[in-house]
């Protein structure tokens, strides 16, 4: 495909950032830490839709309560209690949760609220016991600089993070407890974004803002993107859960393609005269080796001028076909079978498939989908389908969709509507203190400041990535090397690794050395080697390692006297035998220079 002219096509995208704060929970007092061992208690629930204050059943909610499943929650006593299982009302508001994102929110400008009131939103997918998050408005109408561009913040929100998933099966879901309630704050943007690229862009600056407060959790899953993106003629798309910055380039560039394949589906595909109509094929494939065809009911359905159609990609390696799996996969079954597939690399003979296409009374471009599954499941998959296909020729329709690994994304269910969000009412609303909130320093301008004091633009940017306060060492430390001291922390565990074979947590032995290596009684190249003995549980005689300064002097002097003819790099050779680990090789080569100037 030629590129593509993503200003002439009208791409709009907007981005909602979900960041975990370090804190305890947002409505209790439990710890935020995730537990992976065996849980203390098991408890069982089903989630029903119902109507809201404004007497309206919410869309998506009513779509997962038809799958009919039923959640499992597991939970541990030390980071779950009677809020967390839906059996107590929430405790007041975290205060210093609140403060934080109140923090965020100054940093972009953005105007607080002169109120704080908790609502309630609507969510029926299980990851809340309750049936609903809590979530809080706190500032509106922030705005960023992103390479020179302006990136409107509309809302700013600090809510409870779901339970986490351990096991997603057909009938049931199995939920761990310990990441419920834990603090998010949600910075949503405009659709100011105008490329995939700006996407990744912002994302990375809003991270960079977020963990500039110190204040917030670290590592895989405690921040996570949600993207919303849609093009002239296309629908407003939202693409939940995408982990990783690299990947939202590719789920944009994606969502892109897809939505341009399903317009181009729109003007090329043509109405089916006949209404669609699931039939009843399980007599077709009573004594077929294809087992799940054989030992199930089988439904299908016949699609008029279809043929050729299903198999047309629509975002990489995902086709028409696998677009209408997902939607009938959300009604419990595990897959569909299509004729525009090679069938026979699922067992079906040439013969079975003949009889499949004379069965729906196929002609030449037509093509038939089969289920197999119980009546009830089977029906209701195959409406899914059916309910999707029309809007082939209709629109593109609004829709919550999953990031996937590989940058495409699958759909979830509908696009959730205005009757979800109610007040709370067991959280008593709050005024925000605002008056002393102060904007700490960007980790970009510290990654400046680092490369100001010798580091190189490499070193910096990993010293603030993984969060050394390398000014803090400085100041402790203001006769060491800067470039030394975030050396220490940050390539010195992997040169011990690869040296000498054994994993070692330097920041155990930081202060003392550091302390030595600042007052002059150890050289720093002697830390490496200390480090090893120590960890190693040897005991270290330190004066080893010190050396005079006129000691020093003594040695150079009889070094040069020993080589007169000698050039300096020959000397730095004869010189580093015997004062290496003891002196700084930049001292050892600045006198050798002044030694034999003299």
């Amino acid at each position: 495909m030629a590129e593509i002219n993503y200003k002439e096509i009208g791409l709009k995208c907007g981005l909602e950032i979900h960041q975990q704060l370090d804190t305890q929970k947002l409505f209790c007092s439990c710890p935020s830490q995730l537990y992976d061992g065996e849980p203390d208690f098991v408890m069982k629930r089903r989630i029903r839709a119902v109507a809201g204050e404004t007497g309206d059943v919410d869309v998506a909610a009513m779509h997962e309560m038809q799958k009919e499943k039923q959640y499992v929650y597991e939970g541990i006593f030390q980071n779950t209690c009677l809020v967390e299982t839906d059996e107590e009302p929430p405790h007041d508001i975290n205060h210093y949760a609140l403060q934080i994102a109140l923090q965020v929110a100054k940093m972009t400008s953005a105007k607080f609220v002169d109120q704080i009131q908790v609502m309630r939103k609507t969510v029926a997918d299980g990851s809340n016991t309750s049936g609903f998050q809590r979530t809080a408005l706190i500032a509106r109408d922030g705005i960023i600089a992103v390479n020179g561009k302006h990136i409107r913040i509309p809302t700013i929100c600090i809510e409870e993070d779901a339970a986490r998933i351990i096991k997603d099966a057909k009938h049931f879901t199995v939920y761990r407890l310990d990441r419920l309630g834990i603090p998010l704050i949600e910075i949503a943007t405009h659709a100011d974004i105008a490329t995939p690229q700006m996407c990744r862009e912002v994302a990375e600056y809003l991270g960079m803002l977020l963990r500039s407060t110190g204040k917030v959790k670290r590592g895989l899953g405690t921040i996570r993107q949600d993207v919303n993106v849609s093009i002239k003629g296309g629908a407003r798309i939202e693409i939940k859960g995408a982990q990783d910055l690299k990947q939202l380039q590719l789920l944009v560039e994606n969502e892109v393609l897809r939505q341009i394949s399903l317009l181009e589906l729109k003007r090329t595909l043509m109405l089916p005269k006949k209404t669609i109509a699931i039939k009843e094929a399980t007599e077709l494939f009573a004594n077929t080796n294809v087992n799940i065809l054989r030992d199930k009911p089988v439904f299908g359905i016949k699609l008029e001028h279809f043929k050729g159609f299903l198999k047309k990609e629509i975002q990489p390696n995902k086709r028409l076909g696998t677009e209408l799996s997902d939607y009938a996969k959300t009604k419990g079954v595990l897959g569909l079978f299509h004729s525009d597939e090679t069938l026979e690399n699922y067992g079906l003979t040439k013969e079975e498939i003949k009889h499949t296409a004379d069965f729906f009374e196929l002609e030449k471009d037509d093509a038939f989908i089969l289920i197999a599954e119980e009546k009830k499941i089977a029906e209701k998959a195959l409406q899914a389908v059916i309910d999707r296909i029309y809007l082939l020729f209709e629109k593109i329709p609004s829709e919550v969709r999953r990031a996937n690994i590989d940058g495409t994304s699958t759909y979830l269910r509908p696009m959730p509507g205005s009757s979800r969000m109610y007040p709370e009412t067991d959280v008593k609303p709050v005024i925000p203190e605002t008056e002393n909130i102060e904007i700490p320093q960007l980790l970009e301008e510290k990654k400046d400041d680092y490369k100001k004091a010798g580091l190189s633009e490499d070193l910096a940017k990993l010293a603030v990535k993984k969060g050394i306060a390398l000014d803090d060492l400085m100041r402790n430390y203001p006769n060491v090397d800067p470039v030394f001291l975030a050396y220490y922390f940050l390539n010195m565990p992997k040169e011990i690794k690869k040296r000498f074979t054994i994993e070692v947590d330097v920041r155990k032995y930081a202060v003392e050395l550091l302390t030595k290596v600042n007052k002059e009684e150890i050289p720093q190249e002697a830390v490496i080697d200390i480090v090893v003995s120590l960890a190693q549980g040897h005991k270290v005689n330190y004066s080893a390692y010190a050396f005079s300064e006129h000691d020093f002097k003594e040695t150079m002097r009889r070094i040069v006297a020993e080589h007169p003819d000698a050039t300096v790099s020959g000397l730095m050779g004869e010189a580093m035998k015997v004062l290496r680990g003891r002196v700084p090789g930049k001292k050892v080569m600045d006198m050798l220079k002044q030694l034999k100037e003299e």
